[in-house]
């Protein structure tokens, strides 16, 4: 694997954690000022599930957001 490849392929997961991030927080956010009433029944289960995990998905995505960094970094370093 060449250095472009690699950067690529650090890029690629910064994206990825980045989205992942910035989706979390935004779903987070809006749990707080969601009314169960209105979400439909068929959705509930989906939605209690996201709620329940979305911490841990928080925290994976900043990982995988950690490691395109310090890959990158690492790409930077070794030129």
């Amino acid at each position: 694997m060449n250095a472009t490849t690699f950067q690529s392929f650090a890029e690629a997961l910064m994206a990825a954690g980045g989205l992942g991030v910035v989706a979390m927080i935004m779903y987070k956010a809006a749990l707080r000022h969601v009314d169960w009433e209105l979400i439909p029944k068929a959705a509930l289960p989906r939605v209690e599930w996201w709620s329940t995990y979305a911490t841990h998905v928080l925290i994976i995505s900043g990982l995988v957001l950690f490691l395109g960094l310090a890959a990158r970094t690492g790409v930077y370093l070794a030129r």
